[in-house]
């Protein structure tokens, strides 16, 4: 055999694989670990009926730009909202769960951020648990 018939038959042996390796999909099952990001839920609709233990409906909560609300959830479960507002239609409220043991150790903790409009009624999801409430900024 000579070199030029051993180049030819490289050539098509390569050019069978060239397909396979330019693929976009992968085979693999495993999926790569993401580093969490802050959620932003903007919601107009009507709170919807707790529906389980872990939904709280908190109702009108009066707020103001930039001071920290504490609602009481029970169990040892707190519910902390700071609001932020950044124009006259939208504010951004910090909502973080708490859970504590009987002896004031925390046991649970959870932070999301929500862009939503003050005076409407939304939900969110924080931990697992469900929040309703309409938020009304207060002046100081």
């Amino acid at each position: 055999m000579g070199a030029s018939h051993i180049a030819i038959i490289a050539a098509i042996s390569l050019s069978g694989l060239v397909p396979f390796s330019c693929s976009k999909t992968s085979t693999s099952t495993t999926a790569k670990p993401q580093a969490p990001r802050p959620r932003s839920v903007v919601t107009n609709s009507a709170p919807v009926l707790p529906v389980s233990a872990n939904a709280k409906a908190l109702g009108e909560l009066d707020l103001t730009n930039r001071y920290e609300t504490c609602v009481e959830l029970g169990a040892g479960r707190s519910c902390l909202i700071t609001p932020k507002v950044l124009d006259k239609d939208n504010v951004q409220l910090t909502v973080v769960l708490q859970s504590k043991t009987g002896d004031g150790k925390t046991a649970g903790f959870s932070v999301t951020q929500v862009v939503t409009h003050p005076g409407q009624p939304f939900e969110v999801a924080v931990g697992d648990t469900n929040i309703t409430l309409t938020p009304n900024i207060v002046e100081q």
